[in-house]
């Protein structure tokens, strides 16, 4: 489901682009169920947190920002600053440590963290998210696989 609210130049765009606010709920086959809630602007700045509640626990990750300082006054309390607004302001170290694991497993002829099985489930995930918001209706993640899957290319 999403909507665009706050910026209207894109309002024209095609399929889910043009969305700055959206929801997807995700249904797992064992009855789990996931939430993603993005906004492409905030009025604190770009919001990345994720949130995973289960039986025994929760872990919460934040957005990141330049210090840990907290301001605690009467009329507000939070954050001393705003949080990165920029990929690699937001994720240097992330992409320091994928690229030392990548030509590490070049170097020693080892597996790579992240295999191009993941990066095919992200995008059938990402691809379904788009034909449900197009099509108004759920789409299961075997309706995509089958829609490309081809038993021989010829």
């Amino acid at each position: 489901i999403g909507s665009c609210h706050i910026d209207k130049t894109i309002a024209d765009f095609e399929g889910s682009e043009k969305f700055d606010t959206a929801s997807c709920l995700v249904r797992y086959p064992n009855g789990v169920q996931a939430m993603i809630d993005v906004c492409r602007q905030s009025s604190f700045g770009y919001d990345q947190r994720a949130e995973v509640l289960g039986t025994e626990g929760m872990i919460q990750t934040d957005n990141v920002y330049p210090n840990t300082a907290k301001i605690y006054k009467s009329h507000f309390t939070g954050n001393a600053d705003m949080p990165y607004d920029f990929f690699l302001s937001r994720y240097n170290e992330a992409y320091v440590t994928e690229t030392v694991a990548f030509c590490d497993s070049l170097v020693n002829d080892t597996p790579v963290p992240c295999t191009g099985e993941d990066g095919l489930v992200a995008l059938i995930m990402a691809i379904a998210a788009d034909k449900s918001a197009a099509e108004n209706r759920w789409v299961t993640f075997r309706e995509i696989v089958e829609g490309v899957y081809c038993v021989s290319p010829t």
